[in-house]
Parts: C-alpha cells; structure tokens; sequence
C-alpha cells in the first residue's frame, strides 16, 4: 500500500490486532503550559482522507520535532490504520497547520482519531511534547481523542 507524503512526512506504520475498543472523546480545556491540537478538516481527495491540523505550542519551550501515534478507527469502532504523524517543529508561541493523507480510505470510512500518544520519547531526553499536555478539539465529523 503507498503512502501519499505531505510536510512533514507521514510514516506509515499500518498495523492491528491492538485489542483496542472505542476511545472516550477529549475536549477539556487544560490549565498551564499546553500543546493544542485541532483536527480542522477532513476531506476527501481521489482516493484519500487528507485530514488537516491546526496546532499551537503553548509550552514555553519551542519544540524541534513533534510526533504522535494515531489510530484510525472506523465508524463501528474497528481499527483501520495506525500511523506516526510527524508535526515537525513547533515554534513557541506559534500557530502551523499540518497536513496528513491517509491513503486508500474515504473520509467517510473514518469514525474516531485516537492520540495513541507521542514518539520519539526516551528516558535520557524528553522533548516538550512528550510531557506537555494536549488539549484536542475537532471541527469535523470525526472525534480526536486520548
């Protein structure tokens, strides 16, 4: 199966079998340093879903790279996909909008996002985003959760 790339690269890591079910969604506000994340659109686009962030770095710390495990499920509460969504950095203080196309998939065939949560994260050396809370939202028909 290909992988369609947009910035930042989107790392495809299709998998299942994770004896997941379906995830509650996540809208609170959070207090203090936070990293916001707002599935903004989602739209077909041939054959793909190309799912649109807008994300703001409220930290206080400007972060080099951001990435996150998503897992797509569908409107049944089926695992669809798991992917590493790569957000690059995120300046602090700053507003980017990123871009991700699930490939092969209708945006209709989409029912929940879970933030299986960040990558990239070890013991010696924590970025921001590993630590920092997120606050989601979702202007779409598909719920973002944690």
């Amino acid at each position: 199966m290909a992988v369609r790339k947009s910035k930042p690269v989107l790392k495809a890591l299709f998998a299942g079998g994770l004896g997941l079910a379906t995830a509650c969604p996540v809208q609170a506000q959070t207090e203090g340093p936070a990293i916001t994340l707002e599935l903004n659109k989602a739209e077909d686009t041939g054959e793909n879903c190309r799912l649109s962030f807008v994300m703001t770095n409220g930290t206080g710390k400007s972060i080099e790279a951001a990435a996150y495990e998503l897992v797509l499920f569908t409107p049944e509460g089926v695992i669809s996909q798991m992917s590493v969504f790569d957000f690059g950095a995120l300046p602090q203080g700053k507003t980017v909008v990123r871009q991700f196309e699930l490939p092969s998939l209708g945006c209709a065939q989409a029912g929940n996002l879970l933030i299986n949560g960040p990558t990239g994260c070890g013991p010696d050396q924590a970025p921001a985003h590993c630590t920092a809370p997120l606050t989601l939202s979702s202007r779409t028909g598909l719920t973002l959760s944690q």
